[in-house]
């Protein structure tokens, strides 16, 4: 099984509840993922959850210079239109104190060479607006409460995220 593209999904609420949805695509020409289905599937999805978590654990995650510790609150699998393409679906949640004026995500992470594609959303609440983005490759916002960018396979991570919006009123 290996994978060969993700999402991740951030929506910020106003009250500073951040939510992640990570969705990983794999080609599983041997069904692996398939052939634990109903046997030792809860098994398998809190092996999971437990892995990403251990990976979320290793990041350092600040919301305006506070650490906050992101967690794992659901995983899920499913196929998309055979069972040699497996997905899997993992919910993350994180608070963190927005204030008024400019406010700053930050994440810091061990630098890799990515082994597949991903594309990444950020959707802050209405009347909020992306300020700034150094995430070490190209990204578009538009409207101003929505931050995209791509990461394509074989790309070196630069290890540091910051992201930086304010509400406009």
């Amino acid at each position: 099984m290996r994978p060969i593209y993700a999402y991740g999904r951030f929506v910020v609420s106003e009250n500073g509840d951040f939510f992640q949805m990570i969705i990983y695509e794999y080609l599983d020409t041997a069904e692996e993922l398939a052939s634990i289905v109903g046997s030792r599937l809860q098994e398998e999805l809190e092996s999971m959850k437990e892995n990403m978590q251990s990976f979320l654990d290793k990041e350092v995650v600040k919301v305006n210079d506070v650490v906050v510790r992101p967690s794992v609150q659901l995983v899920d699998v499913g196929f998309r239109g055979s069972l040699k393409r497996p997905f899997v679906e993992f919910l993350v949640h994180f608070k963190g104190g927005l204030r008024e004026g400019v406010n700053t995500y930050e994440n810091i992470y061990e630098p890799e060479v990515t082994t597949y594609d991903y594309s990444v959303s950020w959707v802050l609440p209405q009347g909020f607006e992306v300020v700034e983005a150094i995430l070490g490759v190209d990204h578009t916002v538009g409207p101003s409460n929505v931050l995209r960018f791509k990461v394509v396979k074989g790309f070196r991570t630069p290890g540091y995220e910051r992201i930086r919006f304010r509400r406009l009123v």
